[in-house]
């Protein structure tokens, strides 16, 4: 399985822009405010202040070491502290990836980014100076770990200042080391590590977790309660949230934990040094593939080829880490290196952590994959070469809703349980139903698009205003009412989970009581406007084998063609199951 990271892009796609270049220019970065003045352990530091909501925000505060040079592949180092005031107002920094669609400032595929990226954003309410709130005044903080398949992204394009100002919260987004730079198992970096941290291949994850010290150490400077600090992220984000809910060095550094469309898949160490290969699991170039590509003199030892690699440029590095053919690697994942995490993998850790789970939202969205199915050829063509149609619009719905509906029981319905089992009850689950985007020129976004992954995004951050081009589209103003007042619902959910723990009624109370899991009469929250249902909660219940069982014998499919064509859909996307899927399939399907 390998995610696509970011519904602009392909938003972008759609719209049949992806094949224009941009033309680079630097960002028009907003002014200074000495309002913003605010002193951390490194010293003075100078954000600037939003519109429309007048929040303050601070972009690209170095919360480690940059990791260059003899500290690449190593665990974050403490951030170097400077002379006088620092103006941190730029959200663009960012890890190294490759120029997206989406990323108006860059030619289309450049290599952008550095590998001096360890930086975090922090919005809040406009406090002065001499107006922090204090002591028991101190606000929840909720730490947003951005999806791109852990290859792409970064925590500027997220905005947290209308979730900061309308709930009086203090948001923050974090970089993390990205791909070959990020998640690195080759035995010569092992062996010549300086410490034990240095040893595990999980760079990224230890970068999240010194950020979140940073927050620890720092926050109050912002008016901010370390005692009461929310994680939460999306896609691959809700994947390494995920990661560190089940982490014993993450323990006591967050009270809660939200996962917006994640997994719980992860890699053994074998896999993360020899790679997996396509069909088995979720493809990924190794490291000793990686090194290879680099072409290291013959012959050297541990500590040389070590030295080899760290003195090789980062464009060598991720040029070598790609797949073949493709223009970026292969999407890691949280590896089981016995040092960080220590448990044979991700779901086994959390089967018997060791330790309480915190607080869980869990959730996916109903439509996950169509966003993207829409540029499946098999799926869909496009009239003009530009605007998408599917070849057969029953074949593409019930194609998604049962990859879609995996997606689910993977991430939402399993991992229930298994917390459960654990001991877990502070568990809530979501399913996000949104569906009503706007047409252009005939093409349906409702059915092309429907819930897809990443839709909900919008929601949580109130980011309609400056969506990708076509929002207007996608977001049509016709729907605005409705669509508005699910978005306030769901920022007020999450809200109030930061606050306090559940996201109970919302943080005004007027909202349907969101209960926990383990409630037999009410599991799971429905997400939607009032035309769709409403914002509701639901008995259903679902697992591996219900839908693979619910695909073998839906009457909606017109041919056995389609039908394997979905089995195979959901293998695809689920390798690990794979022999699950050949229990349910029928035997002329050719898995």
């Amino acid at each position: 399985m390998r995610l696509p990271p970011s519904i602009a892009v392909l938003v972008l796609i759609i719209f049949g822009l992806s094949a224009c270049q941009k033309t680079s220019k630097t960002p028009e970065l907003p002014q200074a405010s000495s309002k913003t003045l605010r002193h951390i352990e490194t010293g003075d530091v100078v954000g600037s202040i939003t519109s429309p909501t007048g929040a303050y925000q601070w972009a690209a505060i170095p919360y480690a070491a940059p990791p260059v040079g003899d500290l690449r592949w190593r665990a974050p180092r403490p951030p170097v502290s400077w002379d006088g005031q620092k103006q941190v107002i730029d959200t663009s920094v960012r890890c190294i990836q490759r120029a997206r669609s989406a990323d108006i400032y860059d030619d289309l595929g450049a290599l952008v980014g550095s590998e001096d990226c360890l930086v975090l954003n922090v919005w809040t309410p406009a406090f002065d100076p001499d107006a922090i709130p204090k002591a028991n005044d101190r606000l929840p903080v909720m730490l947003f770990i951005h999806g791109g398949s852990n290859v792409w992204g970064y925590g500027g394009q997220y905005d947290g200042q209308h979730l900061a100002t309308r709930h009086n919260l203090i948001v923050i987004s974090i970089n993390y080391r990205l791909g070959a730079f990020g998640w690195f198992a080759h035995p010569a970096v092992r062996e010549t590590a300086l410490s034990g941290p240095d040893q595990s291949p999980n760079f990224a994850n230890y970068d999240m977790i010194a950020a979140l010290e940073w927050v620890k150490r720092n926050i109050s400077s912002f008016g901010g309660d370390p005692a009461r600090v929310t994680i939460f992220g999306e896609s691959a984000g809700g994947h390494d949230v995920a990661s560190l809910i089940a982490l014993p060095r993450a323990q006591g550094l967050f009270k809660g934990a939200i996962i917006q469309s994640g997994y719980f898949t992860s890699h053994a160490l074998d896999s993360a040094e020899n790679g997996v290969p396509k069909d088995t699991g979720w493809n990924y170039k190794g490291a000793r593939a990686i090194l290879d590509a680099l072409d290291p003199p013959a012959g050297l030892n541990d500590l040389e080829l070590a030295a080899f690699m760290r003195d090789a440029s980062a464009e060598d590095i991720y040029v070598a880490s790609q797949e073949d053919g493709d223009t970026e690697p292969g999407s890691p994942l949280i590896i089981a290196d016995g040092i960080l995490l220590t448990a044979t993998s991700l779901e086994a850790a959390l089967d018997n952590p060791g330790f309480t789970v915190v607080p869980v939202i869990t959730g996916t969205n109903r439509d996950e994959t169509k966003l993207f199915n829409v540029t499946n050829k098999l799926l869909v063509k496009k009239l003009f070469g530009i605007l998408p149609r599917p070849r057969n619009a029953n074949t593409y719905a019930l194609q998604a809703e049962y990859e879609s509906a995996m997606w689910r029981a993977r991430s939402v319905d399993t991992q229930a349980r298994r917390l459960n089992a654990a001991g877990n009850s502070a568990l809530y689950a979501y399913r996000f139903d949104w569906d009503e985007e706007g047409s252009f020129l005939g093409t349906d976004f409702s059915l092309l698009l429907g819930a897809g992954h990443a839709m909900e995004l919008p929601f949580v951050f109130n980011g309609f205003e400056n969506f990708p081009v076509g929002g207007g589209r996608i977001f049509p103003k016709s729907k605005a009412v409705e669509r508005d007042a699910l978005s306030q619902a769901m920022m007020s959910y999450w809200a109030a989970f930061a606050t306090n723990g559940q996201p109970g009624r919302g943080m005004n109370g007027n909202l349907p009581q969101w209960r926990f899991w383990g409630d037999q009469q009410a599991r799971l929250m429905m997400l939607d406007t009032t035309s769709g249902g409403g914002v509701r909660m639901s008995p259903e219940e679902i697992s591996v084998d219900s839908v693979l069982a619910d695909l073998g014998n839906d009457p909606r499919f017109k041919s056995l063609k389609e039908k394997c064509m979905a089995f195979l859909g959901v293998k695809g996307w689920f390798p690990e199951i794979r022999a699950q899927v050949a229990k349910f399939a029928h035997a002329d399907c050719k898995l």
